[in-house]
């Protein structure tokens, strides 16, 4: 700068020389000279800082209404500077990780990220260094005040100053952890709906295996039929091949196998699709959702699901009956011989209401009345089948809320049991025959019509008697009696 500054006098004395001046006179007109110079220098000087100052308050001004802005944008922003302290925080970041912006401002980073992070982010520093370019990182993991971990990705960039220096970096993030938990939720229903399938596909393969099953059921039910046509108390061959003829050339129609398992799955899998349907719509992918509903159409799942639907609740409701069908005329044969031996009959009367209060609680009130009784010689099992059935028949004769008693008694050396019920009653002109095989009050398809016969043959095994009361609309009792051995 001297040497410029020397350099330009020597060039001025030099012209004023040319002029051929007198010496005097040329010192003069170099002072003068000089003073211009400088005059205009330091015009030039306040001019540039003048500029420099607005461009100066511009960039702050700037800057302030950028820092504005990004206080109220969704995404978190951040400014750190190349020491990894924040020198800058929006109100996002602060309520994404559950700090206060005091409690961020001055401090590193590293407390929110694992070492791997850490890592990353230096990394993407550097090469937005070299490439002066935003670098894009996808899933990154933070932790939050209270511990927890959210999901971001995020776009990390360089900060220069005027002189364009790097003084720190900046990122910006999108909080991602929903969107991921719900993607990996989608990823697992999917390989839960490809287990299904194969479930499904080999519950179907099993189909093949129940035909067997029924067809060995319907031997067996006609062994038992022809067994209980031999037995002395038939009240009538005529209604007994008409019943069984009824009761079983109909369910032979469906097919008898556990579906249970596959109605489950069924449903499972209903709501899976329901649960992939919403999740799908709630990402906002128009091109996913319309692929979706055109699969959908094309496979016509809609129908499928609800035929399925149609043909399990049938084939339950036909093999039910054919089950029922065969364990009540195997029990009415007595094919299943037990041991004879004693039994508390309350405790029969318990076990019974266990296997049937899935039904009753649903529909009625119990009371019981329990007296102290001897122990009965007897076929436990076949008592209790005693109870079951009467309590079935309860359950079924209240159509909506009622209430059932259960009173037990020991009077004159025999055991008494009444089972009483608030249900819709029997006709009089069918009470001579409800304990004849195959007759029931009962609707198609509701109803074998050997419950009460088997109770009729359990209770004469047992040299007891039953009887029964009933009033139309009010209910029906029926007591029991079986001598003590």
């Amino acid at each position: 700068m001297v040497e410029h500054i020397s350099e330009r006098r020597r060039t001025d004395r030099r012209r004023i020389e040319r002029r051929g001046l007198e010496p005097k006179k040329t010192e003069e007109a170099m002072r003068l000279l000089e003073i211009e110079r400088r005059r205009a220098d330091r015009r030039n000087f306040e001019r540039r800082e003048l500029e420099r100052k607005k461009m100066e308050d511009a960039l702050i001004e700037s800057q302030e209404k950028r820092r504005i802005i990004l206080e109220d944008i969704e995404e978190a922003y951040y400014e750190a500077d190349l020491n990894s302290r924040f020198t800058f925080v929006n109100n996002a970041m602060c309520n994404n990780l559950g700090y206060t912006r005091e409690e961020l401002i001055g401090q590193r980073y590293w407390h929110l990220v694992d070492e791997t992070t850490i890592e990353m982010l230096q990394e993407a520093v550097g090469r937005s260094y070299k490439t002066n370019e935003p670098i894009k990182m996808l899933d990154l993991e933070a932790i939050k005040k209270d511990g927890t971990k959210l999901i971001y990705e995020t776009s990390i960039s360089v900060i220069r100053d005027f002189e364009g220096t790097v003084i720190g970096f900046r990122g910006i993030s999108r909080d991602v952890t929903k969107r991921r938990e719900m993607e990996d939720a989608l990823k697992r229903n999917q390989e839960e709906l490809i287990k299904k399938n194969k479930e499904i596909d080999e519950s179907r393969g099993n189909v093949q295996l129940t035909l067997k099953k029924l067809e060995e059921a319907y031997e067996e039910l006609k062994t038992s039929q022809s067994k209980i046509l031999r037995q002395e108390k038939m009240a009538s061959i005529g209604q007994l091949a008409a019943g069984v003829a009824h009761e079983i050339n109909n369910p032979i129609a469906f097919i008898m196998s556990n579906l249970r398992t596959l109605d489950k799955y069924l449903q499972r899998l209903t709501d899976f699709i329901q649960a992939q349907s919403e999740v799908i719509k709630s990402l906002n992918d128009a091109d996913s959702i319309k692929k979706l509903k055109k699969k959908r159409k094309e496979l016509k799942l809609n129908y499928v699901i609800s035929d399925i639907k149609g043909l399990i609740t049938e084939s339950l409701e036909g093999s039910e009956r054919v089950q029922k069908i065969v364990r009540e005329l195997n029990c009415f044969s007595r094919m299943d011989e037990e041991e004879y031996r004693d039994a508390d009959i309350n405790e029969c009367v318990e076990s019974a209401l266990n296997i049937v209060w899935n039904e009753l609680k649903y529909k009625s009130t119990l009371k019981k009345d329990y007296g102290n009784l001897s122990l009965l010689k007897c076929y436990p099992r076949q008592i209790e089948q005693i109870f079951v059935n009467l309590l079935i028949n309860a359950i079924q004769a209240i159509e909506e809320q009622g209430e059932i008693k259960i009173k037990t008694w020991e009077e004159d050396g025999l055991i008494w049991i009444a089972i009483s019920d608030t249900g819709r009653g029997i006709p009089q002109e069918s009470l001579s025959k409800i304990f004849e095989p195959f007759f029931t009050t009962k609707d198609v398809g509701k109803g074998t019509g050997l419950g009460l016969s088997i109770i009729y043959e359990i209770i004469q095994r047992h040299k007891g008697d039953i009887t029964v009361k009933s009033e139309v609309g009010k209910g029906t009792t029926f007591t029991i009696k079986i001598p003590i051995v």
